[in-house]
């Protein structure tokens, strides 16, 4: 799904890095964002802890946030097709 988050030239992107443990000691790692500010990100971790301290029947969650500063170029317009003769 396209969004907007409203980035300046030169911004940093933050990512939710989540580790999630469920009750049979199985463990995902999940990554959210990219979100525009650090406290969404944070957010995210937050709401998957207390997500597992709710319903994780023995499961836990916890993560940390990850920056980055993109590089943006531009991508190649795709070759014309030729028209069939």
């Amino acid at each position: 799904m396209a969004r907007v988050i409203g980035m300046k030239e030169n911004a940093n992107v933050y990512r939710a890095v989540t580790r999630k443990t469920f009750a049979d000691g199985t463990t995902a790692t999940v990554y959210e964002g990219p979100y525009d500010q650090i406290g969404t990100a944070r957010a995210r971790i937050t709401f998957w802890r207390n997500h597992f301290t709710r319903y994780g029947k023995g499961g836990s969650a916890d993560g940390h946030v990850e920056e980055c500063q993109p590089e943006w170029k531009p991508v190649p317009e795709p070759r014309r097709r030729s028209k069939a003769r």
